[in-house]
This record gives structure tokens, C-alpha cells and sequence, in this order.
């Protein structure tokens, strides 16, 4: 007694249209490639604005302490830090803090 499998046809009865595999793969491969740049493009935006902040920070920190003491300067200091977004004076504040904790 034979295998009844054997004896059946060893081919699949569908189909897959031509070239749709290799379409397949040029697709994914792009989708890959757009998903790898999107991030790199978000973090390169951060951190440039990471350190733009961070250099005015530095920049206002060290002219604060290098000013000479005058009448006015406190103001002046003042003025240029409401000149500041939201988020540098958040970044400031917290540097400020570290720099406090430190030097006591």
C-alpha cells in the first residue's frame, strides 16, 4: 500500500504574481531607510538645541559672575534672561542650581 501523499502532486495551486517579491523587498528596504533618518534628524535638532541653550546659559552664568558689581547690572541680568523662551530659562534655572549645589 502506497502513501496517498506521495501520490499526490508536490506543487502548490497558488499563485504568487511575478516580481512580487522583489517588489516586496524594495519596498521594506525603503521603508527601513525613511525610519533610519527620521531619528537621526530629531536627535541632531535636539541636541543643537541642547547646546545652544547650554552655551547661553554658560554665556549669562559667566557674564554674572566675571560683571563687575554696579549699580544697574543686577537689571541688566534680569532683562536679558526675560529675553530668554521658556524652556533656556527652565535650563538655566536647573544649571544654576547645580553650579549652587556644588560650590557649597
Amino acid at each position: 500500500m502506497e502513501n496517498k501523499l506521495e501520490k499526490m502532486k508536490k506543487s502548490t495551486p497558488y499563485t504568487v504574481p511575478e516580481g512580487f517579491f522583489d517588489e516586496m523587498e524594495k519596498r521594506l528596504m525603503q521603508e527601513v531607510a525613511m525610519e533610519k533618518k527620521k531619528p537621526t534628524v530629531r536627535k541632531v535638532a535636539l541636541w543643537t538645541s541642547l547646546a545652544v541653550a547650554a552655551s547661553l546659559a554658560l554665556l549669562l552664568v559667566l557674564h554674572q559672575r566675571l560683571a563687575k558689581t554696579e549699580e544697574g547690572s543686577f537689571e541688566q541680568v534680569e532683562m536679558a534672561f526675560n529675553q530668554l523662551s521658556d524652556a533656556d530659562q527652565q535650563l538655566l534655572l536647573e544649571y544654576f542650581d547645580e553650579m549652587y549645589y556644588l560650590d557649597n
